[in-house]
């Protein structure tokens, strides 16, 4: 029951009217019993500072950030988690004397949804398709579970390099360079937009070929729960998971932030059903 001692939590972002963090947030406050509500706010770009300032006065617990905000925020914050920092873009905010602190709890959702689906990864060279705001952290926690080097595809080189190539580790390329990359048995990590609900229809790459070269692979788009980029993978006889799990992950350690508080093993998955009903519908 929402009181005058409910705290609030919110996503900024624009737009904001299909996001599933609402959906995701109170329900593991209402497993987890905590007198708390969660909402979202379109925020134009360049509004941020002034929408910090009115929430940080109104007491407003915390915030999770979404595109165009990621990068945009860090200036307005009055401290910076240092993996955040490390990757260059934050997700999270969380209410602190003086203002607000930014984390990163996305490059944390990606590396338990990897673990959790057995992909052991360390000490090769791995794939990654795109160079956008999702690549921070995903190319972060790749490097944080053991990779030697990533060969990072995207349809614009020069951004790539702008954004990555400071790091001798990294090999980039045009998606239609491919086959520049040796041999096969590659884990491959899916980064890009496309693909996405409703073009479901479109992959990254379309060439056989390069699906030829991977046997693990994750998409971090979520819906459809299989994608064009996925199912390349899997009549190569590859495995591939969706990104519905890193949703989910990345959302719990946003919720332990703002909550001072971890979410057991059964919220978590009891949430993971309810969520998994409220974007594929009743299996």
């Amino acid at each position: 029951m929402i009181d005058g001692s409910t705290g609030v939590c919110a996503l900024l972002g624009d737009p904001v009217e299909h996001t599933l963090s609402p959906f995701i947030h109170n329900s593991l406050a209402e497993c987890e019993k905590i007198n708390s509500v969660y909402t979202a706010f379109r925020v134009r770009r360049g509004d941020t500072g002034t929408v910090l300032k009115g929430a940080g006065a109104m007491g407003i617990r915390g915030f999770n950030v979404t595109v165009p905000h990621k990068e945009d925020v860090i200036p307005y914050l009055c401290d910076i988690d240092e993996e955040a920092a490390k990757i260059g873009a934050v997700n999270t905010l969380c209410l602190k004397e003086g203002g607000y602190k930014g984390y990163n709890t996305d490059a944390a959702g990606f590396m338990r949804e990897i673990r959790e689906c057995g992909f052991d990864i360390r000490g090769e060279k791995v794939i990654m398709l795109g160079a956008g705001g999702a690549a921070n952290a995903v190319l972060h926690a790749l490097y944080s579970l053991g990779v030697s080097g990533v060969y990072i595809l995207n349809r614009s080189v020069e951004r790539a390099f702008e954004k990555f190539g400071g790091d001798k580790r990294n090999r980039i390329l045009s998606l239609s360079d491919y086959e520049e990359i040796e041999g096969d048995g590659y884990f491959c990590v899916q980064c890009t937009s496309v693909g996405l609900f409703p073009d479901t229809g479109a992959a990254p790459i379309e060439e056989e070929g390069f699906y030829k070269k991977i046997n693990r692979a994750v998409d971090i788009i979520y819906n459809p729960s299989e994608t064009a980029f996925m199912k390349r993978i899997k009549q190569v006889g590859g495995t591939a998971v969706n990104g519905l799990d890193m949703l989910l992950f990345q959302a719990v350690e946003s919720f332990r932030l703002f909550h001072d508080r971890d979410v057991s093993e059964s919220t978590i998955d009891l949430v993971r059903e309810k969520l998994k009903e409220r974007v594929y519908g009743r299996s």
